[in-house]
């Protein structure tokens, strides 16, 4: 009997790794399909010539630290509460908002007012192995990605001499000299990592700086003289963020920063992207769409500030956070909305330039809307490239490793959540699926999700980058 029950144990056991090697296998295929489709859309459409793109704002250095290594340095323990707290006063209100967005797994960005804390974590990371020290600040990540990929690149920039030096040739930086520049604090974790009663969804950070510089847009004033003479193909707008929930600021003063702003913004002749990020200011959501917003020809972000611009347009209030892995369908029915409220209030005199695309990141697929006839191009390509894009900065590789990424895409996806709503076909040797809806197209590709992370942190900045490359 013992030896029949053996035999049926071992015939289990070899069953069980042969289909586990079969679907590995078949993942394994699928995964390099994909890889060489979105790359051969990418060879298909070089970047031609060397394109001129004006970049602000926000310039930094940015420290890359493991976020539990340097918890568990500082002796921080897990708090009984996870809760968000707008500006972080203390050690006890750090741990919480660390908790919450570690729990929900959500990109966040929070001013620590406490200084010295922020100096003692500062110091700590630094001691630490794996630490990394880069240029930081979405002007510049996105300037860089743009100058990695071959445009030339005029930044906004109130930096130091160390900081002009790290920055890569054919990127030029406009604004104040500083003695000490910011720092951001990028708090890097895994996928699936307990952290007390907390366990991380997927691999993200939270960013907390104590900024001295960022806020104020002082590079404002040298960049905008510079910018007519360098004649760039799009002007890009990023890092107002650093705005939100600034506590150095007396009452109106962000409004006051975002009409200078706007008047900027009025005399450009070029095209206008705004890239969204994590704003959680009530009021200061409300400044970005009478100020900013309204000159934005085309807008980014992520799954998070998706839903949260959405909710802002249609129901006048934010969200603090939104799923991670939203479904494919989802996300295109918010992008419609926000494209037919912002074209409504284009009719109605309440934008100034209309809004002619979108384009929304997320862990598992790109999905980029162009208005049909807009100046606009290759929408196709521009979606593999953003796809690419994301795989390599993430891994830390521009050479990817199919070995090393996985898929999140279904067989097929639906159009819409409404029932009876079409459904895209998958496949993976043509991976960007693109059609026409009323006066736009739309395409999607799926991400190749990094197994080996690298950074997460500038994320965003870079997919942008590269999505917009290809279409100016």
């Amino acid at each position: 009997m013992a030896n029949i029950l053996a035999t049926i144990l071992t015939i289990g056991i070899v069953v069980a790794a042969y289909f586990y090697y079969k679907h590995v296998t078949s993942q394994y295929k699928r995964v390099l399909a994909v890889l060489d489709g979105l790359k051969l859309v990418e060879q298909e459409n070089p970047l031609k010539g060397t394109p001129k793109v004006a970049c602000g704002f926000e310039a930094n250095v940015d420290y890359f630290v493991d976020s539990l290594d340097l918890l568990e340095a500082m002796n921080l323990e897990p708090p009984k509460e996870a809760k968000a707290h707008d500006v972080v006063k203390s050690e006890k209100e750090f741990l919480e908002t660390f908790a919450f967005f570690f729990n929900h797994s959500a990109a966040s960005s929070r001013y620590m007012k406490d200084k010295e804390l922020f100096h003692k974590m500062v110091v700590k990371a630094l001691t630490l192995e794996g630490t990394r020290k880069l240029v930081g600040g979405s002007g510049l990540q996105i300037g860089k990605r743009l100058v990695k990929e071959g445009c030339h690149v005029l930044a906004a920039a109130d930096s130091s001499a160390e900081l002009i030096n790290m920055l890569p040739d054919n990127m030029s930086a406009i604004g104040d000299n500083v003695d000490i520049d910011d720092i951001h604090l990028i708090l890097e974790y895994l996928a699936h990592l307990p952290w007390g009663t907390y366990e991380s969804q997927r691999a993200n950070r939270l960013v907390i700086h104590s900024d001295e510089h960022n806020p104020y847009l002082k590079s404002l004033n040298k960049f905008q003289e510079k910018v007519q003479q360098f004649s760039p193909s799009i002007l890009v707008v990023a890092g107002l963020h650093m705005l939100d929930n600034f506590p150095g600021f007396h009452p109106g003063e962000s409004n006051e920063m975002l009409k200078r702003m706007s008047s900027f913004l009025d005399k450009s002749q070029v095209p206008i992207h705004f890239e969204m990020a994590p704003f959680h200011q009530e009021t200061f959501f409300d400044e970005l769409l009478q100020h900013v917003i309204p000159y934005a020809g085309s807008m980014g972000m992520n799954e998070q500030e998706l839903p949260n611009l959405w909710s802002k347009l249609l129901y006048g209030n934010i969200t603090m956070v939104s799923s991670q892995k939203p479904r494919v369908a989802t996300v295109l029915d918010l992008m419609r909305d926000v494209y037919k409220v912002s074209k409504e209030n284009y009719k109605n005199g309440k934008k100034i330039r209309e809004l002619t695309r979108l384009h929304i990141h997320t862990l598992a697929f790109q999905a980029i809307l162009t208005t049909k006839g807009s100046n606009w191009k290759n929408t196709q390509a521009a979606v593999a490239k953003a796809s690419l894009t994301a795989t390599r900065h993430v891994c830390g590789s521009e050479e990817i490793d199919p070995k090393k990424s996985k898929l999140f895409m279904d067989d097929s996806f639906s159009k819409s959540v409404v029932p009876g709503s079409p459904r895209v076909q998958f496949n993976p040797s043509s991976p960007v699926s693109c059609w026409e809806e009323h006066d736009y197209e739309i395409c999607v590709a799926p991400v190749l999700v990094c197994t080996q992370v690298l950074q997460t942190g500038g994320g965003g900045d870079h997919i942008t980058a590269g999505g917009l490359l290809l279409q100016i």
